[in-house]
C-alpha cells in the first residue's frame, strides 16, 4: 500500500493518484493530510507537498490539483532528461509536479476553455500543448508514470507493483453501411446524375449493376474484414451511423431490409456501438433517437460509443453519453494526424472538470485511423505500414492499448484505397501479436 501526503486531499488529486498508481501499476494508495501517519508509515510514502520531511519521496505541488476552478492557466513546459514536462520544478527533488502535469493532460483542461474551432466544430490540434511542446507523438502520461515509479522504487525498492498488460482493440466505423443500396430514389438519381455531369460514366454503370443484383455494393466489404478478425480470433468494435440525412450525416435509408439484415449479423459477430451523428451534437433528443433506434434494430444493449468524425466537446458530450448509458467512449483522438490526444495510451475513467467529480465513462484513446495517414498525410501502403508499427511499438512499450479505427469503404482495394487491405492485414496482425 502506498502512503500519499498532501495538505489537501482534493478530488482532483484522488483522481490522478488512483489512475497513476492503481489502474498503470496495481498498487493500492491511501491519501492521508495527517504528517504523524507519514513519519510512522512502514511501507513506500510520497510527499506531494512543499514541506520537507525525513520520508517519502517528495512532489512539491504547482497548485492545480487544490482547488476546482476551471480558467485559463498559462502552463509552463519543460524537459526532464529525455523527455518533455509540464509544471517543471528542476531545483525540487522531483523535476517536476507529475500529478498536475497528468492531470491537465488526460482531463483534458485545456479544451474546456478553448473557443478556437476547425470547420467540423472541433478542437484543433494547432492549439494544443503536446503540439506547442512537440509531444503529441508520445504517451507522455505513461512515462511520467514510469518516471515517477523508477523514483519511487529505487527509495522503496520492496514496493509491490502489478503493472497492467498491453492490449489490442480493433473498432471499425461504418459511416456509409453501402455506397448505392439503400438509397432513396432521390438520391439515386441525383448520384446518376452528377456521374453523368462529371462524365464518370463507370460510376453510372457500377450503380446500376450493384442496383440490378449482377454486382456487389463496393461498401459492402463486411466479408472481408469480419472473416480476417474471425481467423486471428479478434471480436471488432463496430460504430454503426444511425442518423437521419442530412450535412455530413449521410448513411443509407435505416428501414432497408439489407440494412436491418446487416445490423443483425454485424450483433452476431462483433461488438456493435453506436457512431452519434454530427447533428446529434446540437439535439439531445436526436441523440437519445438514434441511441434508441440502433439498440431496436440490433436488440442489444448499447454500452459503446465513437463520435461520427470525432466531434466532442466538454463536458456536454460525454454527459449526454452517460446519460443513456454509455460505459465506453473510443472518440479520443485527431482526426488530422496520430498521436495521442490526452497523452495517454490507456483507457482511463473521465474527469468531469466543471463538476469535480470522476464519472462512469471509460475513455479509450485511439491509436491509429486510415484516413489518417492516407488522406492528410497521404503516405503510401509501404510507410502508412512502418509508421503504424512504430505506434503500436510505442503503445506495448507502455503496455497500453492499441485501438485502430477502419472503415468499412477502407477495404475496396480501388482507388484510393488500393493497396490498403494489405495495409489492414499486416498492421493487425502485428497489433495483436499474430504471425499469419
Amino acid at each position: 500500500m502506498l502512503l500519499i501526503y498532501s495538505e489537501t486531499i482534493t478530488p482532483r488529486l484522488q483522481y490522478i493518484t488512483h489512475l497513476l498508481f492503481t489502474e498503470l501499476y496495481g498498487a493500492g494508495v491511501t491519501l492521508t493530510d495527517r504528517k504523524d501517519e507519514v513519519l510512522s508509515a512502514s511501507g513506500p510514502v510520497i510527499n506531494y507537498s512543499g514541506e520537507e520531511m525525513p520520508v517519502g519521496l517528495q512532489v512539491r505541488p504547482s497548485g492545480l490539483l487544490a482547488g476546482k476552478e476551471v480558467f485559463e492557466i498559462n502552463v509552463p513546459l519543460g524537459t526532464t532528461g529525455d523527455l518533455p514536462c509540464l509544471f517543471p520544478d528542476p531545483e525540487g527533488p522531483f523535476p517536476f509536479d507529475v500529478f498536475s502535469a497528468c492531470f491537465y493532460m488526460v482531463t483534458r483542461y485545456e479544451e474546456y476553455l478553448s473557443t478556437k474551432k476547425d470547420k467540423v466544430g472541433r478542437y484543433k490540434l494547432s492549439e494544443s500543448i503536446a503540439k506547442t511542446g512537440d509531444f503529441y507523438h508520445l504517451p507522455v502520461v505513461n512515462l511520467w508514470a514510469a518516471a515517477l515509479v523508477s523514483r519511487l522504487l529505487e527509495q522503496y525498492p520492496s514496493t509491490e507493483l502489478k503493472p497492467r498488460t498491453y492490449q489490442y482493440v480493433p473498432t471499425i466505423d461504418i459511416d456509409h453501411a453501402f455506397a448505392f443500396r439503400c438509397r432513396p430514389f432521390w438520391r439515386t438519381m441525383a448520384g446518376i446524375g452528377r456521374s453523368i455531369s462529371h462524365a464518370h460514366m463507370s460510376n453510372v454503370s457500377d450503380r446500376l449493376m450493384v442496383l440490378t443484383g449482377f454486382r456487389k455494393d463496393p461498401f459492402d466489404t463486411y466479408d472481408y474484414f469480419l472473416s480476417y478478425y474471425k481467423k486471428l480470433k479478434l471480436v471488432p468494435w463496430v460504430f454503426m451511423l444511425y442518423a437521419d440525412y442530412g450535412g455530413h450525416d449521410n448513411n443509407v435509408k435505416l428501414r432497408c431490409p439489407a440494412f436491418r439484415d446487416l445490423l443483425a449479423r454485424l450483433g452476431e459477430e462483433s461488438r456493435i456501438g453506436m457512431h452519434p451523428s454530427i447533428a446529434s451534437a446540437h439535439s439531445v433528443r436526436r441523440l437519445e433517437r438514434e441511441y434508441n433506434g440502433l439498440s431496436a434494430a440490433t436488440s442489444r444493449e448499447i454500452t459503446g460509443s465513437r463520435q461520427h468524425f470525432l466531434k466532442f466537446s466538454f463536458p456536454n458530450t460525454f454527459r449526454r453519453l452517460i446519460s443513456l448509458g454509455i460505459t465506453d467512449d473510443f472518440s479520443m483522438g485527431f482526426s488530422g494526424e496520430p498521436g495521442f490526444r490526452a497523452g495517454i495510451a490507456t483507457p482511463f475513467r473521465y474527469f468531469d472538470l466543471f463538476r469535480d467529480e470522476i464519472m462512469p465513462l471509460t475513455i479509450h484513446p485511439v491509436t491509429i485511423m486510415d484516413v489518417v495517414f492516407r488522406d492528410h498525410l497521404h503516405l503510401s501502403p509501404e510507410n502508412s505500414i512502418a509508421r503504424m508499427k512504430q505506434l503500436i511499438d510505442t503503445v506495448r512499450s507502455v503496455n497500453g492499448e492499441c485501438v485502430t479505427l477502419w472503415h468499412n469503404e477502407s477495404f475496396t482495394g480501388k482507388g484510393r484505397w488500393e493497396g490498403w487491405n494489405r495495409v489492414f492485414e499486416e498492421t493487425t496482425a502485428y497489433a495483436a501479436d499474430i504471425t499469419t
